[in-house]
């Protein structure tokens, strides 16, 4: 038996995994949805709003504009924890580290990154975040995406959603995860299947905002890591991960300005190429430069 908590802003999305969760779960289950349109708050704010009321011992906080490609998906999760009673959190996205570097939940290390989830665009191509072959079916983690995260009650209640510190609707998974990997252990699954019906994700400015005063405030509790040694080079990685991530997207001089100075990323030669992508690729319009010579 599983609670479901999702915090909707589409009531045609809505109305699809509704219909999805019904067809696809298997087991009994019970519906808290908040409605962000009416009401605004945060996303921390709402989940702790509505998990408070849940009546089963398995909390499902989901994004609204998913489908569940899995049958019997929830006998899956009830199973996972009832074989693995140290598992207090479940997903299926995440890392098994998590770098002090300004980054979102995953490295861009095939080794170290854990997914299970297809993203589907406008244009109708499906990508594979990540293909989990020659893996385990569960692997532990430090943090989760928050596509979808299974919780014990229990686990919920002794941690919480950070509401007080995060009050838009970034970071509360990596934050949520992060703290619970302190008291259980946090898995990802390949055995549930997930479409995320995507326009690509929102790395902008109320991102970067976040993702910086997040750092900021949590350096007592990074790195965090599964594994026994992780290389020093693994930061490198990540700088130039998330710089080429966030080249597309629209965020102010101020906070590419802050990301560049705030991790002192000038000092490093072998990031000046990336930082000047970062820079520079949207208020150039290299993107569409690229588009009309790859049609070529």
């Amino acid at each position: 038996m599983i609670s479901i908590v999702i915090c909707s802003i589409n009531p045609d999305y809505l109305s699809q995994v509704k219909e999805n969760i019904s067809s696809t779960i298997g087991i009994e289950y019970e519906l808290l949805i908040w409605n962000s349109l009416h009401e605004g708050k945060g996303i921390c704010e709402v989940y702790n709003r509505m998990a408070a009321k849940a009546r089963f011992n398995i909390i499902s906080f989901l994004h609204e504009d998913i489908i569940f490609q899995t049958k019997d998906w929830g006998s899956k999760v009830v199973k996972i924890f009832s074989e693995h009673p140290g598992t207090g959190v479940l997903g299926v996205a995440g890392s098994k580290y998590k770098s002090d570097v300004y980054s979102g939940w995953f490295t861009g290390i095939k080794e170290f990154d854990c997914a299970n989830v297809i993203h589907r665009y406008e244009h109708g191509d499906e990508l594979n975040y990540l293909t989990p072959t020659d893996r385990p079916i569960l692997e532990n983690v430090v943090c989760l995406d928050g596509i979808f995260i299974c919780s014990r009650k229990s686990i919920w209640e002794k941690i919480k959603f950070d509401q007080a510190n995060l009050t838009g609707f970034h970071f509360y998974d990596i934050d949520f995860s992060l703290r619970a990997s302190k008291h259980c252990v946090v898995t990802v699954t390949y055995e549930i299947g997930i479409v995320h019906i995507t326009k690509g994700g929102d790395f902008g400015n109320n991102w970067v905002s976040t993702a910086i005063d997040y750092h900021l405030l949590n350096k007592h509790l990074l790195p965090a890591s599964v594994l026994p040694i992780v290389p020093v080079s693994v930061n490198k990685v990540i700088f130039i991960t998330w710089l080429d991530v966030l080249k597309k997207y629209n965020i102010s001089w101020r906070n590419k300005w802050k990301w560049i100075t705030g991790q002192q990323l000038f000092k490093y030669r072998f990031l000046l190429y990336p930082i000047a992508k970062f820079l520079f690729y949207r208020p150039l319009r290299l993107r569409h430069i690229h588009k009309i010579l790859r049609k070529k």
